[in-house]
């Protein structure tokens, strides 16, 4: 599961397996229907291996086989599938409708796993598109479901994404609150890169409220833990914010060295935009220590990295 940059942590292909019914009760699966979980696997080793195209192949050619044999419940979580890699693609417009689908079916087939899962979807989507109050109301359907699932990792997810809502409406003590939560249960499941984010994002709300000291050890945690995982873009993240903190704690030879590591990063990622903010950073920091030629030298960086192909 990987988690987006401002913090939220995309729920897609985290989820599945029974649906809490009986499974002594259930017919043994036909050979086309091991054959469709069998490609679903594939699809998300395709995902793994960042090839998207084949996994969306993949997972529209399980939704075919599902429909045709009328399983109702895979039909469902393969929609919830390609909704997921929708919204990693940026298309959450998309990506809502097909689980908006997914949640229809889940309704239809009163399956509770499956109706927590795609409400946290449909909340996924939905706070994706910028629609805050609807999202809420998901996540708080879906956090419902999931305790009484037991569930913990839905409801770690869950908890982690309604806070970064909780935090964009000001309100910081109900953000930490869900952070702090996710982040036990997240401890217990040893879930590493959601154990993260929610290290990053409780720092971030300490950050709002300018408990720095408390928002630079929690930032230090996330660094610490994105480099055992090698999660390269979550480490470039991390450093820029530890050079925010250094900066609005007017420690800028510090500032200057978290920056200098970010930007660094963001180079080895060929992430141009984001390597060019750090340089706009450090262009910053250089004329208030009065160092005019350093300046000069990452205006020089800055103009090169923007002329370069691939720059935008």
């Amino acid at each position: 599961m990987r988690r987006a940059a401002w913090g939220l942590l995309f729920l897609a292909f985290a989820f599945g397996g029974c649906s809490g019914k009986a499974a002594e009760h259930s017919p043994s699966p036909s050979p086309l229907s091991l054959q469709a979980q069998q490609l679903r696997e594939k699809g998300y080793r395709a995902l793994t291996l960042g090839d998207v195209a084949r996994a969306v192949t993949i997972f529209e050619e399980v939704r075919r086989i599902a429909e045709g044999l009328d399983d109702r419940r895979l039909v469902a979580e393969t929609l919830n599938d390609l909704g997921g890699i929708a919204a990693r693609q940026g298309h959450p417009a998309d990506a809502l409708v097909l689980h908006q689908k997914a949640l229809g079916i889940a309704h239809d087939l009163d399956d509770k796993a499956l109706k927590a899962v795609s409400l946290g979807y449909v909340g996924q989507a939905a706070q994706l598109l910028g629609n805050s109050d609807e999202a809420v109301g998901f996540y708080r359907q879906a956090l419902l479901l999931a305790r009484e699932l037991k569930d913990r990792k839905l409801e770690a997810i869950v908890l982690n994404n309604l806070g970064l809502i909780q935090l964009r409406q000001g309100q910081q003590e109900e953000a930490q609150q869900s952070f702090r939560q996710a982040m036990t249960l997240n401890k217990e499941l040893s879930e590493g890169r959601s154990l993260a984010s929610n290290l990053a994002n409780l720092g971030s709300v300490l950050e709002e409220s300018r408990q720095l000291n408390e928002a630079r050890g929690y930032f230090e945690q996330a660094l610490d833990l994105d480099k055992e995982l090698g999660d390269s873009e979550a480490v470039a993240i991390d450093l820029r914010r530890l050079g925010g903190i250094a900066e609005l704690q007017n420690r800028l030879e510090e500032a200057t060295g978290y920056y200098e590591r970010a930007y660094a990063s963001y180079v080895a990622l060929k992430m141009a935009p984001k390597a060019a903010e750090m340089l706009k950073r450090l262009s910053r920091l250089a004329k208030m220590n009065g160092s005019q030629d350093l300046m000069a030298e990452y205006d020089s960086r800055l103009k090169a990295l923007l002329a370069s192909p691939g720059s935008k």
